[in-house]
């Protein structure tokens, strides 16, 4: 039996990066974010545009999604996964996934040569998903146009709220808004062009250079949140298809 199970991601979700060179964490020099006024508006713009540049660049990361609430058309409340965009677009990991009737079940994902296999129907039997948007489609995080470094960059009205550690990460706050068009890569939860509308956002950029996202938060809807958090920049990642 296939399991027929709607969404959208990563945000989400698997592409991740492996920086030509270079496999390290963000480094988190000293150094406050601002606390919010016009200046601090200013300030916060400019990070975030810094952290899209730096977003652009990354190959492969390590990340965690993690749903709170009954988001819409998202059918899975956790993943965990280690992305590549290099040479191709792979990934492997795990996802909490919706089966119906208030269930859950954890399923293994493996994204290679463009399609997405898991065993959700059946621990160890792996089915072709396609493009994976039936489960979490993973391929796209890292793409420069359509991944993580375009949704930061939409990020209307910033502002500063403060640093923060992230996973020992030292991180600046910044508040915004989105359109849910432009953040459907993070709620993994697609809408409607009509029913586009504003949503509350929120990321944590890291203060050393590069300042990449260290994680990101929206709210689709009240009462619902969707957590990106993003570690392990620059990682090696393989991923081999099922047998």
């Amino acid at each position: 039996m296939k399991f027929r199970l709607g969404v959208g991601l990563v945000a989400a979700v698997a592409a991740a990066a492996l920086f030509t060179g270079c496999s390290s964490e963000p480094s988190s020099p000293g150094g406050s974010g601002a606390t919010g006024g016009s200046d601090g508006g200013q300030d916060a713009a400019a990070l975030v545009q810094q952290s899209a540049d730096a977003m652009k660049g990354v190959k492969s990361l390590h990340f965690v999604l993690a749903a709170e609430g009954k988001v819409p058309n998202l059918k899975v409340s956790k993943v965990e996964a280690d992305v590549t965009n290099t040479p191709t677009p792979q990934g492997t990991g795990t996802a909490t996934v919706s089966i119906g009737g208030g269930n859950t079940t954890e399923t293994k994902i493996v994204f290679v040569d463009g399609h997405l296999y898991s065993d959700v129907a059946e621990a160890g039997k792996f089915v072709d998903y396609g493009d994976g948007n039936s489960i979490y489609n993973i391929s796209v995080l890292l793409d420069p146009q359509k991944g993580l470094a375009n949704a930061i960059s939409t990020l209307k009205d910033p502002k500063s709220a403060g640093s923060e550690d992230v996973n020992g990460v030292k991180t600046t706050k910044i508040t915004g808004t989105s359109s849910t068009k432009d953040v459907a890569i993070i709620a993994g939860s697609r809408v409607a062009p009509e029913k586009e509308r504003t949503v509350p956002v929120t990321v944590w950029i890291a203060d050393g250079d590069p300042h990449y996202l260290v994680q990101a938060q929206i709210e689709p809807i009240p009462g619902t949140t969707v957590t990106l958090t993003l570690s392990e920049f620059g990682k090696p990642v393989t991923a081999t298809k099922p047998v």
